[in-house]
C-alpha cells in the first residue's frame, strides 16, 4: 500500500533548479518518479509510476478526434519527465516546469493525496488566501457536485 501525500512544508530551490525533496515525501515517491505540471498547470507535480500510469490511461481514452482533449493531453505529456532523486535527496525541476509554474527560489511542497505538488511560496500563499476567503463556496459546490447522498 502506497503512503498518501499529506500537509506542506516550505523549503528552497537552489540557483540549479533542485529542491530537497522532504524526507517525509522522499519514501512514499519512490526512487524514480515522473515530473510534471499539474492538471490545472499551476504548480509542478510529482507523480509515482502508479499515478502517472493512472493519468496517462486516463488521457489516453481521450478521441483523438477531439482536438480540444488532444491539445489538452499534449499539453499534460509535453511537459512530463521521469525524475529521480540524487544521493542528497535532490531533484532537478526542468527549466521548462519552473518556468510554467513560476517558481523562484521560496518553494513549498504540498501533498495531495496521490501525489505531490511543487509551488512558487507566493502563489501558494496567494491561491491559500483566495480559498480560504471562499470556503463557504468551495463547500458548497464540492458538496452539490461530489455528495454521494
Amino acid at each position: 500500500m502506497q503512503s498518501e501525500f499529506l500537509g506542506n512544508m516550505a523549503h528552497t530551490m537552489d540557483a540549479k533548479g533542485r529542491a530537497t525533496i522532504p524526507a517525509a515525501y522522499r519514501e512514499a515517491l519512490g526512487p524514480s518518479f515522473y515530473i510534471g505540471m499539474n492538471t490545472a498547470f499551476s504548480a509542478v507535480a510529482l507523480y509515482t509510476s502508479e499515478k502517472w500510469d493512472s493519468m496517462r490511461q486516463w488521457l489516453d481514452a481521450f478521441p483523438s478526434a477531439d482536438a480540444r482533449a488532444m491539445n489538452y493531453a499534449r499539453l499534460i505529456k509535453a511537459n512530463m519527465f521521469s525524475g529521480e532523486t540524487d544521493a542528497q535527496g535532490r531533484v532537478l525541476i526542468p527549466t521548462t516546469l519552473r518556468t510554467l509554474a513560476g517558481l523562484d527560489k521560496a518553494i513549498r511542497f504540498v501533498g495531495m493525496g496521490q501525489y505531490l505538488e511543487i509551488w512558487d511560496e507566493a502563489r501558494y500563499t496567494s491561491e491559500q488566501e483566495k480559498a480560504l476567503s471562499s470556503i463557504a463556496d468551495l463547500l458548497s459546490y464540492v458538496n452539490e457536485k461530489y455528495s454521494q447522498a
